[in-house]
């Protein structure tokens, strides 16, 4: 990888971790090529689609992969009945 590329793979990695609507420290970007892959866990489908469109944004004329997993980080627990 050239040092062009391992610049941008770190520019986005930060834009993706410091950008509200996706706010993901997990996510992992590898430039092979001419693509883009972009593999981790993130917590919805929204900010797996809005990871894309970040990339899309700063990576202009480079295919994206999005590979990323959506994995529901602490699904809701139902409270137990109490009984007296």
């Amino acid at each position: 990888m050239n040092i062009e590329y391992q610049y941008l793979a770190t520019k986005l990695e930060h834009a993706l971790a410091t950008d509200p609507r996706i706010n993901a420290l997990d996510v992992k970007v590898r430039i092979r090529g001419d693509k883009i892959h972009l593999t981790g866990e993130i917590p919805t489908e929204e900010r797996r689609a809005f990871a894309t469109e970040v990339v899309t944004e700063l990576a202009l004329g480079i295919e994206v992969l999005n590979e990323l997993t959506v994995v529901e980080l602490n699904p809701a627990v139902p409270a137990e009945a109490i009984h007296a």
